[in-house]
C-alpha cells in the first residue's frame, strides 16, 4: 500500500505541476510559449483527476488506519495465507514450528513454510518464484544481489510506523538498527536481541575448589594472580593455569589484557574519541605480553599450552590441579570430577594493576542476526508481515494468556515452555512436554522455533532452575563479569564495507592476523625477546598494510557513528 501511496503522491504533484505551468506566463505572447498540453500530450481530465484524488485519499487513510491498528489482534479480518521460506531445518519431528502456529492463531495470518537445503539457495533465489519472506540469514552478496542492487526486498524503514515494538527495541539498544541497516542505508532483515545470563565475552573460568584447597581466595590484582599461581605450582607440583588465547574475544586473554590499560579489545577498538586503533602494537599490548612471559618463564603456564588438544586439556582440568581453564574444558567438567560431587566453578573477576586501577572487560553486544525476515516487495502482505513481525519485539503478551511476546522466539510461549522462578529466586524454569524424551535445546529447534529470533531480553539476569554445570557457569557470569562488561563496545563484526573496503579487508587483513597471532606466541614463550624485536614487529605489520585496515576500519565506523 505504501508504494501506492508514494506514486499517487507523485502523480498528483505532476498534475499540479502540470496546471501551475500552464497558468504561467498568461500575460505573454502566446506564440511564444509551450505548445498547450492537448498538443504534445494527453490531456489529464478532470474526471481522471479527481479518481487520482480519491485514490490517493483512500491510500492515506488505509495507512493511517493500519498504523493506528499496530498491536491490535487479529491482524486480518479474514484469515489469508502466506509462504515463508526456511533452509536446512529438520522437519523429522514436524514441518512446522509451535511458536510460528500461535502466531498464526493470534493474527489470522497462516504460514505455509517450504524447506530447502543449503546447497539450493542460490538456485532457488535465482529462479525468481519467491515466497512471501524467506526466514534465514542470507550471506552479505546476496544481501547485495537482491537487496542493494536488485531492489527485491522491503525496506523496513519505510514501515516502522506499523512496528512499534520494533521502534522501541531501537530506542533501547540502538545497535540493533545500526547491525541491520545495509551500505545503501536500508534494512532489508530484522534485528535480534539477547539479553540473558550467557550474553558475555570473557570468560575466565577458575575451579574455586582448587583454590581453596591451596588455601587461596579468588585473586584481584594481577600480582595476587601470578602469588596464587606460585602456590599452586609449588602445592601441586605443576601449573595451575592452562590460558585458552586462540579467541581474541573470549576466555583469558582479553580479560588479562584489560588489566594493563584502559582499553579491552585486544584488536581494533574505539580509543574512547571514536578513533579506530589497532591495540596489538599498543604499549598496553607490550605490557600484556611482558606479564604472560613472566608466568610462562617462572613455569606458572602450562608449557604446553599452545599445542594442547582439547582431550588433554580437559584431562588436566579434572587432575583437581589445576584452576584456571579454558572454555572447552569448563564446558565439559562433570559433577563427578568434583570431589564432593557438587560444581565449584566460577569466573575470576577483572584484574586490576599499577597500570589501570578500573575494574574492565571486553562488553558484549546484544545485538544476533535474527533469522532474516527478508520480505519480498513483491507480496501483497507486506503491511500484515511488518505487523505480524512486530510482535517478536513485544514485552509482554500480545493477547492475554497467549504467553506470545519476544522471548518466545526463543523459548516458546511463558507459562507452557517457561517460567520465572519463585519471586527473588533468580531463576528460569524450561518445560519439555510430558514424557518428551531429550532435551529442552532439542525440543526448542526441533518444535517450537526454527531458530532464535526477535528480542530475547526477558530473562536478564536469571540463571536456569537445573543444577549443574550450566547454573555454575551462569551464575559466574551474573556476577563476576557482567557487571564489569565494557559499555564501549567496538562493533568490528557489524560494520559495512564498499567493495574497494571489502578488497582492501581480503588482501590483508588474513596475513595480518596470521603474523600478530604467531608473534603473541613467541612472545609469551621467549621464542621472540619483546625488548629486541618489538620495534621490528610493529613495522613488520605497517609493511603488511596495517594502516590501509585501520582506514578502511575507520570509514566505516565513521558510517555507524553517524547513522
Amino acid at each position: 500500500m505504501k508504494k501506492k501511496l508514494v506514486a499517487l503522491i507523485l502523480t498528483a504533484a505532476m498534475v499540479l505541476s502540470m496546471s501551475a505551468c500552464g497558468a504561467s506566463g498568461g500575460g505573454g505572447n502566446a506564440s511564444s510559449q509551450a505548445p498547450a498540453p492537448s498538443e504534445t500530450q494527453e490531456a489529464v481530465s478532470e474526471e481522471d483527476s479527481a479518481a487520482e484524488t480519491a485514490d490517493l485519499e483512500e491510500a492515506s487513510a488505509g495507512t493511517e488506519a493500519a498504523a493506528e491498528n499496530a498491536g491490535v489482534y487479529p491482524i486480518v479480518e479474514e484469515p489469508v495465507t502466506v509462504t515463508g521460506l526456511v533452509v536446512g531445518k529438520d522437519t523429522a519431528t514436524r514441518s512446522d514450528r509451535l511458536v510460528w502456529n500461535k502466531v498464526s492463531e493470534v493474527t489470522g495470518i497462516n504460514i505455509e513454510w517450504e524447506v530447502i537445503d543449503a546447497d539450493a539457495l542460490a538456485t532457488y533465489l535465482a529462479g525468481g518464484d519467491w515466497p512471501d519472506f524467506i526466514h534465514y540469514n542470507l550471506d552479505s552478496s546476496m544481501v547485495t544481489d537482491y537487496g542493494v542492487v536488485g531492489g527485491r526486498f522491503v525496506n523496513y524503514l519505510d514501515y516502522l510506523d506499523l512496528m512499534p515494538n520494533l521502534v522501541q527495541t531501537f530506542e533501547d539498544y540502538p545497535i540493533a538498527k545500526k547491525a541491520s541497516m545495509e551500505i545503501n542505508g536500508e534494512m532489508y532483515s530484522l534485528p535480534g536481541i539477547e539479553v540473558s545470563a550467557t550474553t558475555v565475552k570473557a570468560r575466565p573460568y577458575v575451579r574455586t575448589d582448587v583454590l581453596e584447597a591451596a588455601g587461596l581466595s579468588m585473586p584481584a590484582t594481577v600480582e595476587e594472580f601470578h602469588d596464587a599461581l606460585a602456590v599452586l605450582k609449588e602445592k601441586n607440583g605443576e601449573a595451575g593455569f592452562i590460558p585458552e588465547l586462540s579467541n581474541d574475544e573470549s576466555y583469558w586473554g582479553p580479560m588479562l589484557f584489560a588489566a594493563f590499560g584502559p582499553l579491552t579489545n585486544m584488536n581494533f577498538d574505539d580509543d574512547g574519541t571514536g578513533k579506530v586503533v589497532f591495540n596489538r602494537t599498543s604499549e598496553q599490548m607490550r605490557l600484556y605480553l611482558e606479564y604472560m612471559n613472566r608466568l610462562y618463564e617462572e613455569g606458572l603456564i602450562d608449557q604446553e599450552y599452545l599445542t594442547m588438544d582439547g582431550t588433554v586439556r580437559l584431562d588436566r582440568a579434572k587432575s583437581g590441579k589445576v584452576a584456571f581453564i579454558g572454555g572447552g574444558e569448563a564446558n565439559s567438567l562433570q559433577a563427578s570430577d568434583f570431589t564432593d560431587g557438587e560444581f565449584h566453578l566460577d569466573c575470576c573477576p577483572p584484574l586490576t594493576s599499577e597500570y589501570d586501577s578500573t575494574q574492565e572487560i571486553l562488553g558484549n553486544s546484544p545485538y544476533f542476526p535474527s533469522g532474516g525476515f527478508y520480505m519480498n516487495a513483491e507480496s501483497e502482505y507486506i503491511e500484515e508481515l511488518c505487523r505480524m513481525f512486530d510482535i517478536m519485539y513485544a514485552t509482554e503478551e500480545v493477547v492475554e494468556g497467549s504467553g506470545l511476546y519476544g522471548e518466545s522466539f526463543c523459548y516458546g510461549m511463558e507459562g507452557v515452555d517457561w517460567d520465572y522462578g519463585p519471586e527473588g529466586s533468580g531463576v528460569y524454569v524450561f518445560h519439555c512436554p510430558e514424557k518428551y524424551d531429550g532435551s529442552f535445546t532439542t525440543y526448542q529447534y526441533s518444535e517450537l522455533i526454527w531458530e532464535n529470533a526477535g528480542r530475547c531480553d526477558a530473562l536478564a539476569g536469571l540463571v536456569t532452575e537445573t543444577e549443574g554445570n550450566n547454573r555454575a557457569r551462569q551464575q559466574g557470569f551474573v556476577k563476576n563479569v557482567i557487571p564489569y562488561q565494557s559499555d564501549l563496545y567496538f562493533p568490528v563484526d557489524l560494520l559495512t564495507f564498499t567493495e574497494d573496503e571489502q578488497y582492501t579487508l581480503d588482501n590483508r587483513l588474513t596475513d595480518i592476523k596470521t603474523y600478530y597471532k604467531e608473534m603473541e606466541g613467541k612472545f609469551i614463550t621467549g621464542v621472540a625477546d619483546i625488548e629486541t624485536e618489538w620495534d621490528t614487529y610493529c613495522k613488520t605489520l605497517e609493511q603488511m598494510g596495517i594502516n590501509e585496515v585501520l582506514e578502511v576500519y575507520q570509514a566505516s565506523y565513521d558510517r555507524w557513528n553517524s547513522q
